[in-house]
């Protein structure tokens, strides 16, 4: 590996425990130590690209989905072939068989001939019932490489250890606390006045709350926060971010039923956008096995519209909001609560109904270096 301190191209017993012998200055990561891909200049390199410069904050989690080296999905199968008893059985039996009819053809002429003969016939019968080698059962699944834990471990181990402070704009969302802000938030296109409503940002995951209060949102687009549906209250306009998922889904039905008349609008990571997609993260949990039993509206109505995407929710697919481009999720953020802003009192269904139609498409897949 190179040296991200003085370049000097380093063998492996040149960099023992992660310290350069030409410049004998440590570094955090080590490839054959760390994994394939995970070394200073490479995650320094996608850090600066992520947080512009150090200008954006990123979490820690959305910089392990980002910075990932390896992502691996699997369908799942149903077992095939036989179980390794069968042979075992059938092939004691044939034994058996072939020792008694030694003893039986023992005094006939052609003794040898018909041993022989039986022989092979019951090895090509052992072959037949034996059948295929035995494959059990496999959900589905995806792995990470590195996994979130191990490269937290990583960034705010490893690295804080080195060099006293984790790169440029990364935070751990772990740890975070927003700074106390007073005053409301702004809005820049009526030249500082007041923003008149708050808008409510319902999501679940506590990465992208952090991602975005380290960010300033709470103040410049006036938001308040919420991570569960009993969270909510008053009767101001609700924008949902969520995963790519069933139970994302789920969540905006469960918050316009509750909250009949009032505007919510849907600013979840599209289904659309990323199934079937290898280059974002996909990974896989139990579905409920009411979605297949009783399905809800919304599934039916998606199994209409786009079979193909409520196919891959049934079977427990889902991509987190997290590992999406942070640029991108600032993007539908801003769209979604300038939406629901400006929705009307006649225009709340209108409001109600839209979803999805808040995120940018990206132009370019996320930061993915192998080098």
């Amino acid at each position: 590996m190179i040296c991200p301190h003085c370049q000097a191209s380093l063998l492996l017993k040149e960099r023992a425990g992660q310290v350069c012998a030409t410049c004998e200055r440590p570094f955090a990561l080590d490839p054959k130590v760390h994994g394939r891909g995970m070394h200073d200049t490479r995650v320094r390199r996608i850090a600066e690209k992520l947080t512009d410069g150090g200008r954006r904050k990123v979490t820690v989690t959305q910089f392990g989905y980002l910075a990932r080296t390896a992502h691996h999905t699997w369908p799942q199968t149903p077992q095939s072939g036989r179980r390794p008893w069968v042979g075992r059985v059938v092939g004691a039996v044939l034994a058996a068989g072939l020792v008694a009819l030694a003893f039986l053809v023992a005094d006939m002429p052609s003794a040898g001939l018909v041993w022989w003969g039986s022989a092979g016939a019951a090895v090509l019968l052992y072959v037949v019932a034996r059948g295929r080698p035995y494959r059990p059962a496999r959900r589905a699944g995806a792995h990470l490489s590195p996994s979130p834990g191990e490269f937290r471990t990583m960034i705010c181990g490893r690295w804080v250890q080195v060099y006293g402070s984790l790169p440029p704009g990364i935070v751990d969302d772990l740890t975070y606390r927003a700074p106390r802000e007073d005053g409301r938030g702004t809005d820049r296109r009526t030249g500082g006045e007041p923003r008149s409503e708050t808008v409510v940002l319902l999501c679940p995951d506590p990465a992208v709350r952090v991602f975005l209060a380290a960010n300033g949102f709470p103040r410049r687009l006036n938001l308040t926060f919420a991570a569960e549906l009993q969270e909510l209250s008053g009767t101001g306009p609700v924008v949902v971010l969520h995963d790519a998922s069933a139970s994302g889904l789920q969540l905006v039905a469960d918050a316009r039923a509750s909250r009949p008349g009032q505007v919510v609008v849907d600013a979840g990571l599209p289904v659309r956008a990323v199934a079937g997609d290898r280059r974002v993260v996909t990974l896989h949990e139990e579905p409920p096995a009411h979605l297949r039993t009783e399905p809800p509206a919304w599934l039916r109505r998606m199994r209409e519209r786009a079979p193909q995407d409520a196919a891959w929710l049934v079977e427990g697919w889902y991509s987190p909001v997290a590992a999406a481009p942070p640029a991108l999720v600032e993007s539908a953020v801003e769209r979604a609560v300038d939406k629901a802003r400006s929705a009307s009192a006649d225009e709340k269904d209108k409001a109600a109904a839209v979803g999805f139609m808040t995120w940018p498409r990206p132009s370019e897949p996320p930061a993915k270096d192998g080098n």
